[in-house]
This record gives C-alpha cells, structure tokens and sequence, in this order.
C-alpha cells in the first residue's frame, strides 16, 4: 500500500493501460468506461479537479499505448477513504464489469519535483507529450541525475512546438495486483512494478521529431543513460480532457 508518510504533496496519478481481454472487450467499450464513468466519477471527489487521456502514437506496438494522468495539489488524497471507494466495477463493461479482470493497469505515484515556463502563452492542452524516464543505477548521484535532465531540457526546448517541461519523481507504483488488494478485492502475491524512478514530461503542440525519441532511447554517449537500469522515451497523443484542464500552472 502507499505510504502516507511518503505519498503526499503536489504530483500526479500516471495510470498506463492496456486491454488484456479483447476477446470479450474493444477499445471502444473501454474509452467509453473511462471517460462516461470512471474518469467522471473521479471528477466529483474532492482531490481531483482534472484528468488527462492521451494514447501511444505506437499503438499496436508497444506493451501498454493507453495513458490517464491526472494533476492534483495533494497526492495525499490518494491515500483517504473517498479515494478507495472510486468504483473499479461497472455496468459499462462486460464479463465480471471488473476493470482489473479485463485490462492490465500500472499506476504510478509521481510527485513533482519541478517544472519549466510554458515557452509561449498556453492555449490549450498539449497536443503531444513526450515521456522520457530512467531508472539510474544505484551509484548515480542525484545531482548527476538533475544534470541529466537539465541537458535534456535544454536540448529539447530547442525543437520545433516545444511548450514546456515539468519533472517528477516516483513515490510508489502499482500494478493490479495491488490495486485489487487497495480495493479490498481477491489478489496475488504479484510483486509490484519498478517503473523509472525518475520522469520528465515535455509538452509540445505538434508532434516532435522522431529522432528525438530514438535519441533518448538509445544514445548511451551519457553515462547516466549508459548505467542506467532502465530508459523509456514514449510519445503520446491527446485523446481527450476532462476537468479544469490545469496541469501545474
């Protein structure tokens, strides 16, 4: 469970998905289930006013193309009563209209850590958002991990529809059979995921390069990327946003 000593503060929930059962269930079933009942119920609670939900422009190719993330002031939240009663269980779905029976679902605690100015006037939600995480090895200094980043940000910043960059920093991660365990549901002793510790979200209007994917992806000239345990570069598209529509501004 989420140590509430630890999960508190400004951050985010980040919640990669994909189906596990399309033999009984499409993608359309399950974006309606997200977006008419899942993602509005969340809406009504007190801890979170907005949720985004973007899609893997590599569909198809990768393990889990489906994203939500939702901004909070307080990740705390997550950690109450009003939290755990958010319903995994509906009528907009089929079979057991259990989510977790139907897809596989990766939650990720991430506080913020900091965030870069918008490089012009926001107008909308990003378009596109560019995940790049890593996972240092265990004698990587944090400082040396900032510095990463800094570069990176810098280097990027210089792309054509850059909008911003915001960092963050992971406090706790699930994977199903913790989230069925949260809800008091029938579970195994599945260890939890070790996703990257550490991740950066670069917005952007338009979609980016994909060199600059590759480039994240495998460019081991830095030592940090080099010694790394594990590297993610993913982009994603907007499908949708609910809510306010503030993302740490």
């Amino acid at each position: 469970m989420a140590d509430p000593a630890v999960v508190k503060g400004p951050g985010m929930l980040w919640v990669m998905s994909s189906i596990s059962r399309p033999d009984i269930m499409d993608e359309k079933t399950y974006m309606k289930w997200y977006d008419e009942d899942h993602i509005a119920e969340i809406m009504e609670t007190s801890g979170i006013q907005t949720a985004y939900r973007y899609k893997d422009v590599d569909i198809g190719k990768v393990d889990k193309p489906y994203l939500a993330f939702y901004p909070m002031k307080d990740l705390a939240f997550t950690t109450g009563e009003d939290f755990k009663k958010i319903r995994v269980k509906s009528d907009l779905l089929p079979g057991s209209r259990l989510c977790y029976d139907l897809a596989d679902i990766d939650v990720r605690y991430v506080g913020l850590v900091g965030k870069t100015e918008y490089a012009v006037p926001k107008k909308e939600s990003a378009p596109y958002v560019l995940l790049a995480g890593i996972y240092p090895s265990d004698d990587t200094p944090e400082s040396e991990v900032e510095k990463y980043y800094d570069e990176q940000i810098k280097e990027l910043s210089k792309a054509k529809g850059y909008m911003r960059s915001t960092r963050f920093k992971l406090l706790y991660a699930r994977s199903n059979a913790q989230s069925r365990a949260l809800k008091g549901l029938p579970t195994t002793d599945t260890p939890p995921p070790e996703p990257p510790t550490r991740m950066v979200l670069h917005e952007f209007s338009e979609e980016p390069d994909s060199g600059i994917r590759d480039k994240l992806r495998t460019d081991k000239s830095n030592k940090i990327v080099a010694d790394a345990k594990e590297t993610e570069a993913i982009l994603y598209k907007l499908v949708v946003a609910h809510g306010r529509k503030n993302f740490f501004e």
